[in-house]
């Protein structure tokens, strides 16, 4: 049986009062890493994503709490390389 994206998702995420903490795996910076259709996406990217909306080409996902393994949508916004 083949699990949807977003069961397998939240079920790496431990929900704080503040932060959501990704407890899979994290690169060499931190970042968590998701595993869909076949290739690796950042999980706060994911999280963004599924929440929020598409992320418009050009921007890219800044961490308002400055916790690199949060996906909580509420602490990120999509910005400019430059403004992240």
């Amino acid at each position: 049986m083949i699990r949807a994206p977003a069961e397998r998702f939240w079920e790496k995420v431990q929900f704080t009062e503040s932060c959501w903490l990704w407890e899979a795996c994290l690169n060499g910076d931190g970042y968590g890493h998701f595993g869909v259709a076949e290739r690796s996406v950042g999980a706060h990217r994911w999280a963004y994503e599924f929440c929020v909306g598409a992320i418009s080409e050009g921007l890219e996902i800044a961490h308002l709490c400055r916790v690199r393994n949060c996906v909580n949508p509420d602490h990120m916004e999509a910005v400019t390389h430059r403004e992240n």
